[in-house]
């Protein structure tokens, strides 16, 4: 049988497209189905991605905030400690006493009273120097604590409250008439509050404590000297 040119025309055009539609159908619409599949795992892998982002940046703003409350209660514990402390108030009644060129000539422990959580025990502090050096031991022992422009703690040390001051001459000064001035030589008590939180939590009434008087000449060794033992209301 003969084949007219015509007829192998149109073979030739159905082998092409049947070879076309085997290309398509057994490679590229697997491909396009496999393609979209990868899109849509892709799709759904960025979304978790985006997801875990804000889950990291929650937990590190959190991180962030949590150190920087931390620090922030490390930072007040030097002003408000658990305890009251009174080796560590020894010492920085003392540095204060140096950096003010006066001399600390006793330090005693009278009572405490608690304010809710907050415990004030008082202690009477007995400073020697010229005037003006004592004036400026008042300013560091009141500056301990203070506030910035914007009302935020700016803490030097513990936080004392001065609740009276009295100034007497030196006895060498005894004679010495008119007004105080800046060189003459005073003995200053100044009786002082020291804060503290109440040890457990539990408050207390005021409680009268043995007066026991710190040298000045040892007063890191004497700090344990000065710790007042209360007969009822806890341990300090």
């Amino acid at each position: 049988m003969k084949v007219s040119k015509r007829d192998l025309v149109l073979l030739s055009v159905l082998g092409v497209i049947a070879l076309f539609g085997g290309f398509y159908w057994f490679l590229v619409k697997p491909a396009k189905a496999d393609l979209g599949a990868q899109r849509d795992a892709l799709a759904q892998v960025q979304s978790e991605s985006g997801g875990l982002r804000d889950t990291l940046s929650r937990l590190s703003i959190s991180t962030k905030s949590v150190n920087k409350l931390s620090a922030e209660r490390l930072r007040l514990s030097k002003a408000l400690p658990d305890g009251t402390e009174t080796p560590g108030i020894v010492v920085q009644l003392q540095r204060l006493a140096d950096r003010s060129n006066v001399q600390l000539t006793s330090i005693k422990t009278n009572s405490f009273s608690d304010y809710g959580s907050i415990r004030g025990t008082e202690f009477e502090v007995r400073v020697t120097g010229r005037f003006f050096d004592t004036d400026d031991f008042l300013y560091r022992l009141h500056r301990q604590v203070a506030v910035d422009e914007k009302d935020r703690p700016i803490v030097g040390g513990r936080l004392f409250a001065t609740t009276s001051v009295d100034l007497t001459l030196d006895q060498s000064e005894a004679a010495a008439s008119g007004p105080l001035k800046d060189g003459d030589h005073v003995v200053a008590t100044i009786r002082i509050v020291a804060f503290s939180s109440v040890p457990g939590g539990a408050a207390s009434t005021a409680v009268a404590a043995p007066v026991t008087p710190v040298s000045s000449s040892a007063p890191a060794t004497a700090a344990a000297q000065a710790t007042a033992a209360p007969t009822t209301g806890g341990t300090q």
